[in-house]
């Protein structure tokens, strides 16, 4: 039913958005985005904020509360940037796009071992494969499958549409190697695990947090280069894009235990998405609970609000 309903929330978003300027689209989606956070995902709203309590290590609900309602309106935002995508060109993606770290980037790409770029669910996401597709470089993303056929058709339809070449999250197998050993580029996401049985848990935010290990295991498998980044809404102008990437682990060493190799990459690559949270909270989108109990540090917001 659920899935249903976030379909025909998209088609409604479609309907009366992707006509409207993309600014316009944005304040309609905000407001929308609130709908939605009292109303018909509560689920979701509590899980967002125990995740951004344990980030803000704040035990005032009110200061919670108000980062996880913004983090609502600018996923709102996320939404009418995908409404858009059918539509947006590659010289629109390129005039948004704001990155100074191409000579890290193309030194990865030149080196003929493959990057896999382990993401997170933040700011605009499918814009960092899009810009990169934009630019000629060969995409490939592992995306999740929706249970609902008609919600993952338009989904990765979308995505299709931007220059990426989606591979379902059931279908991964020899196409990631074969992509790889061409030395293209594979993008996941990480912060989420499907189950309890293929995550793992690695300390994050100072506590075990349950994620991903495919960008670790994959890398490990591969010699790929493994580039931990986040696509951030840029703030003085909130169309632009901001991709922000870590090159730090090209000399990750493994020691040869593929178990203890996989946890330690793993924990390397979350670490390095914490800064960038805690300075924007309200552009990560986690709706589902990362740690099993919340942090309860006493924080004043005040000092928080400064912090973030």
């Amino acid at each position: 039913m659920l899935d249903r309903t976030v379909y025909w929330l998209f088609r409604l978003s479609i309907l009366l958005t992707r006509p409207l300027p993309l600014r316009r689209g944005y304040w309609f989606a905000e407001r929308v985005a609130l709908v939605c956070y009292w109303v018909i995902f509560p689920r979701q709203r509590k899980a967002l904020n125990a995740n951004l309590a344990h980030v803000l290590q704040s035990n005032d609900a009110r200061f919670v509360d108000s980062v996880a309602r913004r983090s609502f309106r600018n996923f709102g935002k996320y939404v009418i940037d995908f409404v858009h995508f059918p539509s947006i060109t590659r010289e629109e993606i390129k005039h948004r796009l704001r990155f100074d770290q191409w000579e890290a980037f193309n030194e990865a790409a030149q080196a003929g071992r493959g990057i896999i770029v382990a993401t997170i669910h933040f700011g605009v996401w499918d814009f960092g494969a899009a810009a990169l597709a934009a630019y000629g470089y060969p995409v490939n993303a592992i995306a999740e499958t929706f249970p609902y056929p008609p919600m993952n058709d338009l989904v990765q339809g979308s995505r299709a549409k931007l220059g990426t070449n989606v591979i379902g999250h059931d279908r991964m197998g020899p196409t990631v190697f074969k992509a790889l050993r061409r030395g293209e580029i594979l993008a996941l996401l990480v912060d989420v695990a499907s189950s309890e049985a293929t995550g793992i848990r690695v300390d994050f935010f100072g506590a075990p947090a349950l994620v991903s290990p495919a960008a670790a295991r994959i890398a490990l498998r591969t010699n790929a280069w493994v580039m931990p980044a986040v696509v951030l809404r840029g703030p003085e102008d909130d169309v632009e894009i901001r991709p922000i990437i870590d090159t730090s682990l090209r000399d990750f060493t493994p020691t040869g235990d593929e178990a203890r190799d996989v946890h330690e990459l793993t924990r390397l690559i979350m670490q390095s998405m914490e800064k960038t949270i805690r300075q924007h909270p309200d552009q990560w989108f986690i709706f589902r609970r990362l740690w099993n109990n919340t942090a309860t540090a006493p924080a004043s917001a005040g000092t928080l609000a400064e912090e973030v």
